[in-house]
Order: C-alpha cells, then structure tokens, then sequence
C-alpha cells in the first residue's frame, strides 16, 4: 500500500514537471499548427500587443517606454491563459490612473475581478473556452478605457482590432480549447514592404518560418506604424506571411463592441469554472490590487527642505523596515514642493508614517497615522492629513 502511494506520488509528480516543461517550450494541448485553440492564443496575444503599443506613453514610471517594453516582453512570454491573465492585471495596474478617465471605477473594478478569475480558473483545467472568451471581452473593454488623446489606436485599425477579437471570441464557442491548454511558442514578426517603408509588426508562432523577427524595444520604438491587425492568427493556421484583407469576411466591429456579452457575470462564470474556493479567491485578491492602485496615498513636501518618507505596518512596534523593504516602493524623498504618491502592498488601511530629514546620518522628525486614499500635507515638524 505504501509502495503503491509512493509510486503514485511519484508518477503524478513527474506528470506535474512533465506538463509544466512542455507548458515552457510552448508544447502541449491546442499547441499545434492548424489547432484552433494555437489560434485563439496567438490571436489574444497579438490583441493585448496591439493595446500595449498604442499607448507606449501610458506606463506610471519615469521612462514609460522602457517600463511597456517590459510588458510587451511579458506577453511574448505567455505560455498559458494564467500567464495571459497576469499580464492583463499587471498592466492595467502600471498605467496612469487618469489615462482610463473614461472608464468608471466600478466597470474597472469588476474588470480586475474578471482578469482575476481568467488567470486562476485556467489553472483548475476546466472551462478554458469560456474563460478565453472572457479574456476576448476583457481586451476590448482594455481598449475602450483608454482616454482618446492617449492612444495611437485610429478607428480604422481599432475597428479591425475589435473585429479580430469577436472572431476569436466566436472560435472559441465553436472550437472550445481543451483541459490543460497550452500556448505555443509565441514572438514578433515584422515586416515591411520595402526598404522604404516603416516596419509592421504582429505576434505570431515562435516556429513560423520566413519571418523576420523583432524584439520589443523595437516594436514601441515604431509604436505609431501600427500592425497588421489579425495577422497573428493567420500565422497561427500556417499560413506564413499571408494577410488579411479588408474583403476576408472578417465580422465589421469598432472598439464599443458588447464586450459585456462576451465576459459575463462574474458569479455565473466563477461557479462555471470554479465554484466558491475561486470566486472567494478572485475576489479577495482583486480588492487588494484595485484598492493598491486606486487609492493611493498621496504626499505634498511643504516643507522648505527635502523630507523622506517610509511606510510601516500599523503593527509594527520597531518600523526599522518599510513595507516593501529598504528602498522599496514605501520609501521615497522629496525636494520642496514636490509630489508623490505611494502604493503600500497588502489589505490593510492604515500605516505609520515615519518621516526623517535625509542625509549621511538620516534624523528622525516626527511619526503620524496615514490611511490609504488620503492626501498628507507634510511640514517640518508634522503633517496633516485630508
């Protein structure tokens, strides 16, 4: 009997390291060329890259652009609609909050619960076409949200861009993935017409052949040339090279498509691929993130002399480490006058915030209780809070 567990316990382990190697080098389920579901991956890819580069100004960093190449390397990365799910949540969390002006909050909120439920109910091996149908829906709501004036999205490209997303969205009803769906191997295209011409790029197979291959500092250098929308799922059926064309059938859409008809509820497609253990995990960890980035705690240095600022837990008796470690994302100084604002991790609401007079030897001015969401006027010897 204990032979058996072992061996058991073994064999689904190998099983287990077996499926996350061929996960990594983009072999497994819906993988192969021809593979409806190798379509819909690098469909969904392409959609979030076409997202990304449109925007190469929206990251919240100092240098943006070199913050979305990042991102766009993330997504050539993906081997799994986890992967996917992650990457939708990370950058929805990295751009400004007033990019997405046109987005309620409450649309977005329910958004993050979605992505949430996409990147975990793909790990419980059910319901894959349902949740990449979902993932359909949650980039073009993605794209909806951004504010006119900060996207390089046109209408004609973003009529094409929404048009490719129903199409797969409609694949993935007519050809569900299957349990444990893979991602094949996925990277950049770029191609241009002549020597001429500035370069169009699209994601496709890692082993489509003839392809001339970019990275993505260079796919956000050229942001503005735009891509060929749709051209990534044509790779995806094998047909190298082949574009699509205004008259290939594709459905007419524009970027207000009904994406709420693709996602669904939440509690409809959490009991479809999960039940409670997920819907409460979802939840709990997208009120986290949703409250980490909009409500933020803001900082005025009033002071007539540079402040540094840290951030501790309420609990914390000795606050000798900031929350998110020394230099980390609580810690920032400020010159006179400047503003900045901080993100601490975690549930909790309020903190300590200990704030000191930098230098060689750092002197500590004063401590005060900050709640997340509110605006700290700091001074010299206090603060004050609204």
């Amino acid at each position: 009997g204990g032979a058996a567990l072992l061996a058991g316990a073994t064999f689904g382990g190998a099983a287990a390291m077996a499926g996350g190697l061929s996960s990594a080098l983009g072999w497994g389920p819906g993988t192969g060329l021809g593979d409806p579901s190798a379509e819909i991956a690098v469909g969904l890819a392409n959609g979030l890259l076409e997202i990304m580069a449109a925007a190469p100004n929206c990251i919240d960093a100092e240098n943006p652009q070199v913050e979305v190449v990042g991102h766009v390397d993330a997504v050539v990365a993906c081997r799994s609609l986890n992967d996917l799910g992650a990457r939708l949540l990370d950058y929805w969390y990295a751009v400004k909050a007033d990019v997405f002006s046109p987005w309620p909050l409450h649309m977005q909120q329910n958004w993050v619960k979605l992505a949430y439920l996409v990147k975990y109910g793909d790990l419980r091996r059910g319901g894959s076409g349902a949740l990449a149908r979902c993932a359909c829906g949650l980039l073009l709501e993605l794209g909806e949200g951004f504010r006119a004036s900060a996207t390089v999205l046109d209408t004609t490209r973003g009529s094409t861009w929404a048009a490719e997303l129903l199409r797969l969205a409609e694949l993935c009803d007519r050809s569900p993935p299957p349990p444990g769906w893979c991602f094949p191997g996925l990277g950049i295209a770029q191609k241009a017409e002549s020597a001429f011409d500035q370069p169009r790029f699209s994601m496709v197979r890692a082993d489509a052949r003839g392809i001339t291959w970019a990275k993505g500092k260079t796919v956000i250098a050229t942001a503005k040339t735009g891509f060929l929308a749709g051209a990534g799922a044509s790779a995806a059926r094998g047909d190298e090279g082949e574009e699509l064309d205004e008259g290939s059938g594709q459905v007419a859409a524009s970027p207000g498509a009904d994406f709420r008809a693709l996602t669904g509820g939440f509690d409809d497609l959490a009991a479809r691929v999960g039940g409670g253990s997920l819907s409460a995990k979802c939840l709990e960890k997208s009120d986290r993130l949703f409250n980490q980035k909009t409500r933020p705690i803001h900082f005025l240095n009033q002071a007539s002399v540079p402040l540094k600022i840290c951030l501790f837990s309420e609990s914390d008796r000795l606050c000798a480490v900031p929350l998110g470690g020394v230099g980390g994302s609580c810690v920032v100084t400020l010159d006179p006058n400047l503003r900045a604002q901080l993100r601490p991790p975690g549930t909790a609401h309020v903190f300590q915030l200990k704030v000191l007079q930098p230098g060689l030897i750092e002197r500590q001015l004063y401590m005060a209780l900050v709640q997340r969401g509110s605006s700290v006027q700091l001074r010299s010897c206090e603060c004050s809070c609204d």
